[in-house]
């Protein structure tokens, strides 16, 4: 103790420093020694917890993955949050050495310009990032194989996508250790393959984009039986089923099969291509989803202020652009965030979608994976079926204060649609010795079901989610929305069993800024009437107009009197007064709605910032004066 007396205050504090990190390295020798392998998560999100679908994925593996992972050394010091993730991304191939058995084999990379390893980041695929204006390029992505070498990558890991580096990592490896594309049954009650029905007889680009990640193999509606083996099962629009293959569907599910199916109140291209057909647009579904405790809303679709896209009308001969409120365009604060399905997407378009509603009393709930928002209403089908008033049924649009469904997982053990048992199938037709008519029936599932509901059909067709450009004379789709994303994402989810689909996202929450567009839309429902009510004066008064000057004389020479001169005059003058009225009406809402971003992107992009400037020179004067004034009273 006199040893200490003895010190100085600064040799003391450099001493208490020196023990102070001598006793944190022995802390962290020791735990590293002690308490290896235990692992310990105290973020909030649970960050580095393992899910139990993992560990599944990663102990069931019976050969070597080997995952070379790719980093530029570059690339983390000129960006530090790279550098962390990068960190994360390394621990976590570790815990996933760990639990497999040494079955994952992991090899680090840090590769350079021209370098070997270089040149084989290039030869898997990975995407190289710019790191300078020089052109030097770095890259962050991992490349696996397995025994038989085939290949899977992630061509870069966006730290933007942090929140489902487990369920990419771990989709990776179940690919691998699987093998081969999941084997995907397809039933359709439109000609989405191809036929004399489509244009040119080509696939819809939906059907492409699902053959590219899957085996796809298609089932007649008319079928009897599901084929052996399938790994999941696409149902869109399904009508005209048989008995049997209905059946066979509803057996599907209760012993474990995986199904993404797609319905609708209103399908627009059925509609289009059976034109005063009885029953055209609605699916044929009811009695397999109302055993599943799902009902689509009988002849309402849903209709949305806030995802309202922007369409050009006919007003009273004038074109006009309004928001039709049945054609949806659906962005993040829609989704569910913490889904792997949903929690990436950006924007979703659909065209007069159907509501889902749970039915009380079947064992199942449903996990809703698109909403519409508050600012909804069920609106009828007949409003829209035809030659629909875009208009009117804005002006008329009264929101329900509830969020709608529109796509949702369902989640529990029902019971089959068929109490009674198999159907017994047409009259004279045998049943065959495989079709499931002889597989024992199954009344209730044992474990939950996994199903995946959707009230759109017209999502899929390529025209609501593609558009074509041009270059260099050729013409490219472009997706400008993340439909066959959504598809494709639901599909992996369900064929990758169980194990993929208890994964979730671990993302914060995230809302889109819409305060501008809400405003607008309430803005627009206010000058409307008046806008309609100015168009239709002009219009009278152009008939009227019109009317005068085309009064003819049996010889054809036009009688155009004084009093008809002056009254033409003053028509003109109307028709100039009322349509500079016009022009002011349109102007007063877009003013409204400018003048209000202005304010705000001040607000986000210079008063903010000014104000923080000013608290801290405010505090670094008071800091200044307490100073001061402590100086002055050690003086006195």
């Amino acid at each position: 103790m006199r040893f200490f007396k003895n010190m100085d205050r600064s040799t003391l504090a450099g001493f208490s420093c020196v023990l102070a990190v001598i006793t944190f390295v022995a802390i962290n020798i020791f735990s590293n020694a002690t308490f290896r392998g235990l692992d310990v998560d105290l973020t909030e999100e649970k960050l580095f917890t393992l899910s139990d679908g993992t560990r599944e994925i990663l102990q069931g593996i019976d050969e070597p993955i080997k995952i070379r992972l790719f980093v530029s050394r570059r690339l983390t010091e000129l960006n530090p949050g790279h550098a962390t993730y990068a960190d994360r991304v390394r621990q976590l191939l570790e815990r996933y050495v760990d639990i497999s058995d040494d079955k994952i084999v992991l090899e680090l990379y840090s590769p350079e310009p021209f370098t070997d390893e270089e040149d084989l980041a290039v030869a898997y695929g990975l995407q190289a990032v710019p790191l300078d204006n020089t052109g030097e390029k770095g890259y962050f992505g991992l490349a696996a194989t397995n025994s038989v070498d085939t290949l899977e990558t992630i061509a870069y890991l966006s730290p933007e996508r942090e929140s489902f580096l487990e369920y990419d990592l771990s989709k990776l490896i179940f690919k691998l250790a699987s093998g081969g594309k999941p084997r995907v049954g397809l039933i359709a009650g439109l000609p989405i393959v191809g036929g004399p029905r489509t244009q040119g007889g080509q696939s819809w680009a939906i059907v492409e984009q699902v053959r590219e990640f899957f085996d796809l193999e298609t089932v007649a509606v008319s079928a009897r039986r599901l084929p052996d083996g399938l790994d999941a099962l696409l149902i869109v629009h399904p009508k005209g089923l048989t008995d049997e293959l209905t059946y066979a569907i509803d057996q599907f599910v209760l012993n474990g099969g995986k199904v993404l199916v797609f319905v609708d109140a209103n399908s627009e291209i059925d509609v289009a291509m059976n034109r005063g057909r009885e029953g055209a647009g609605r699916s044929e579904f009811d009695k397999i989803l109302n055993a599943w405790g799902v009902e689509l809303v009988k002849d309402k679709v849903l209709g949305d202020l806030t995802t309202a896209r922007r369409v050009n009308v006919n007003l009273r001969g004038q074109t006009a652009v309004a928001d039709y409120v049945v054609w949806l365009s659906m962005l993040p604060d829609n989704f569910a965030k913490d889904d792997t399905i949903t929690g990436d997407l950006q924007r979703v378009t659909l065209a007069t979608p159907g509501i889902l509603s749970p039915i009380d009393g079947a064992g199942t709930t449903l996990q809703p994976l698109v909403q519409s928002s508050e600012q909804s209403m069920a609106i009828d089908v007949a409003k829209v079926r035809t030659s629909p008033d875009v208009i009117g049924i804005f002006r008329n649009f009264v929101p329900s204060g509830e969020r709608k469904i529109i796509a949702a997982r369902v989640q529990g053990k029902p019971s089959t649609a068929f109490p009674d048992g198999p159907p017994a199938g047409p009259e004279g037709v045998t049943p065959l010795p495989d079709t499931p008519t002889m597989v024992q029936h199954v009344a209730k599932a044992d474990k939950d079901i996994s199903v995946i509901v959707v009230s759109d059909v017209d999502m899929l067709h390529e025209q609501f989610w593609m558009e074509s450009r041009q270059l260099f004379g050729q013409t490219f789709n472009v997706p400008f929305a993340n439909n066959a994303d959504f598809t494709v994402n639901a599909l992996e989810n369900l064929a990758g069993g169980t194990a993929l689909m208890g994964l979730r996202g671990r993302s914060g929450a995230f809302r889109s800024f819409t305060y501008v567009d809400e405003v607008r839309k309430a803005a627009e429902r206010d000058f409307r009437s008046k806008e309609e009510e100015l168009a239709a004066q002009i219009a009278t008064i152009q008939g009227e107009l019109a009317k005068l000057l085309n009064r003819e004389q049996a010889g054809g020479e036009l009688i155009i009197g004084p009093e008809d001169k002056v009254r033409a005059e003053e028509y003109r003058r109307e028709m100039v007064r009322l349509r500079r009225e016009l022009r002011d009406v349109q102007y007063a809402l877009r003013k409204d709605i400018d003048d209000l971003d202005a304010t705000l992107k001040f607000i986000n992009i210079a008063a903010i910032p000014l104000l923080l400037g000013v608290i801290a020179l405010g505090w670094l004067i008071i800091g200044r004066r307490r100073r001061a004034r402590r100086f002055h009273m050690a003086e006195s």
